[in-house]
């Protein structure tokens, strides 16, 4: 089946049938009476080209809404076509969530019959072929799968046409996982520059701190960006949930602002009041 796709009727999800046609992906289920929403979440990053005949919607980075009351159907059909990074994608899906042999098989077979490319049958084979009999060898085997997975020239193509933008999604996409991409600081600096060029901004650098949260890197990027950002929320959130935050450096870089107005805010919210140490909201106030 698809992955990172998902169907609502209120908030019920739906199962669904998909069928292949001429390299696109096609989605139909019914639709019961008594329904007021119909809520499709997807990957923008891996899929495009949605089509929804003779239906009116909004089609906003992977989120459709439609109101069942006013669109009176029983029954939904939609397409779309997947992109090369949708392999990249499956291939970080098994890294961090472990899918089963047969599983992954699977994910694989139906890329296959979307985009019938040999370089993917030709993994699926080697897949089959390995013998994962012995359970005392589990993490001898993961890493055999992920080898079969990323040492080859087709997935060594497809990484080096992702561009920051792509890698980006891919990684905020999750809230966190257990092993994100191995990126140095520079790069990690570098997608922070790049997030900050689209939107939800703030929702994708604060995904990229929990990311890669305890690995050792220097957030001071990161860290910039919620201070100059001025948005209340996201800075609660980040010096929350964020272990490798660096209250100290923060609240400098409040500081550096100079916009009292902001930080009459900080010092004045309950919550920022909760996370914050005495001796930062005191030296928040005395730049007022």
């Amino acid at each position: 089946m698809p992955i990172d796709i998902k169907i609502f009727l209120d908030n019920y999800e739906v199962n669904y049938e998909v069928n292949i046609k001429d390299q696109r992906v096609y989605f139909c289920f019914d639709i019961p009476d008594g329904y007021k929403k119909l809520k499709i979440n997807y990957d923008f990053n891996i899929y495009e080209d949605l089509i929804i005949e003779n239906l009116n919607y909004n089609d906003s980075s992977g989120y459709i809404e439609i109101n069942l009351e006013k669109e009176k159907i029983n029954h939904l059909e939609f397409s779309l076509m997947i992109n090369y990074k949708y392999y990249i994608k499956l291939v970080y899906h098994h890294v961090n969530f472990k899918y089963k042999k047969e599983e992954l098989i699977n994910n694989l077979e139906f890329l296959y019959k979307v985009n019938n490319e040999d370089e993917v049958l030709s993994i699926i084979k080697i897949l089959k072929e390995l013998n994962i009999e012995d359970k005392f060898l589990y993490y001898e085997i993961d890493k055999m799968i992920i080898d079969i997975l990323t040492d080859n020239k087709y997935y060594e193509e497809l990484i080096n046409r992702m561009n920051d933008y792509d890698l980006l999604n891919i990684i905020t996409y999750y809230l966190a996982v257990p092993n994100p991409y191995s990126i140095d600081q520079e790069k990690l600096d570098e997608l922070v520059l790049e997030a900050e060029k689209h939107d939800y901004a703030s929702e994708n650098i604060w995904r990229l701190a929990m990311n890669y949260d305890r690995r050792n890197y220097d957030f001071n990027k990161i860290e910039e960006y919620f201070a100059n950002s001025k948005d209340l929320y996201y800075l609660y959130e980040y010096l929350s949930g964020v272990s490798s935050s660096n209250e100290d450096n923060l609240v400098n870089l409040i500081i550096k602002t100079k916009d009292k107005e902001y930080i009459k805010e900080i010092v004045s919210d309950n919550f920022m009041n909760n996370i914050l140490s005495k001796k930062s909201i005191e030296k928040l106030k005395e730049e007022l």
